[in-house]
């Protein structure tokens, strides 16, 4: 069966990118304009608004993201349909993963100044833990989503791929966000909901323009063998 999208390229890659953006700022929003900031919440298995924040965003960009790959398949299928549960227990899954980790592991072991002591001076500590933290979830919501992506598109090389676009994504997004951490945060409300925003929409744009790069390089294949076999 063909591709709704004869000759994929820059149209889906855009696509992927405002679905991304849309669904990370979208959940976000409500709470960033009454000063709440979910992302920053603690990482704990008790702790209701981190878990509810992760699992809110996490279905609202599958939701996003379900739509292009409907539109990519000309059709929403059961297997479409199936990003949205599959995405979001992902992230629900790599969450508490990170949270039962923090509440396991001694302080003395993961303390970031007791860490930062024992390395040389100017070491990117921030950027790696952030980073480490990315991968972890890259990991698992990289390769359930692959797995649902190479029967999506018929192409088992997409596991590998998505989870190393997810992992280079996620390196990226880390990097970055532990960059921003170290300049203070200074000015009024508006300049506070202004910055995390800004944050968010960073993130968002980053994952999305690597995964959907990689989405593009599938589809464009799947196109490919379409046209060979209908040759």
């Amino acid at each position: 069966m063909a591709y709704s999208i004869r000759r994929p390229g820059l149209a889906l890659w855009g696509a992927w990118l405002v679905a991304g953006v849309a669904g990370s700022l979208l959940p976000v929003l409500p709470a960033a304009f009454n000063l709440r900031f979910p992302i920053v919440a603690g990482l704990s298995p008790d702790h209701a608004s981190g878990l509810s924040s992760a699992l809110v965003g996490a279905t609202c960009l599958a939701l996003f993201q379900t739509i292009v790959l409907g539109a990519l398949k000309a059709r929403f299928s059961a297997s479409v349909l199936m990003w949205i549960p599959v995405s979001t227990g992902a992230t629900v899954v790599a969450y508490l993963a990170i949270a039962l980790w923090q509440v396991t592991v001694p302080r003395t072991v993961i303390s970031v100044s007791a860490i930062g002591a024992s390395l040389p001076p100017g070491f990117p500590l921030l950027q790696v833990i952030f980073a480490l933290f990315g991968i972890a979830v890259a990991v698992v919501v990289g390769l359930a989503q692959g797995m649902l992506l190479a029967r999506v598109l018929r192409r088992r090389s997409a596991v590998g791929l998505w989870l190393g676009a997810n992992l280079v994504g996620a390196v990226l997004v880390g990097i970055v966000f532990g960059i921003r951490l170290m300049e203070p945060v200074t000015g009024s409300d508006a300049d506070r909901t202004a910055i995390f925003l800004s944050n968010t929409l960073i993130d968002a744009v980053l994952y999305a323009a690597v995964t959907g790069a990689a989405l593009v390089a599938f589809a464009r294949r799947g196109t490919e063998v379409s046209a060979r076999d209908q040759a």
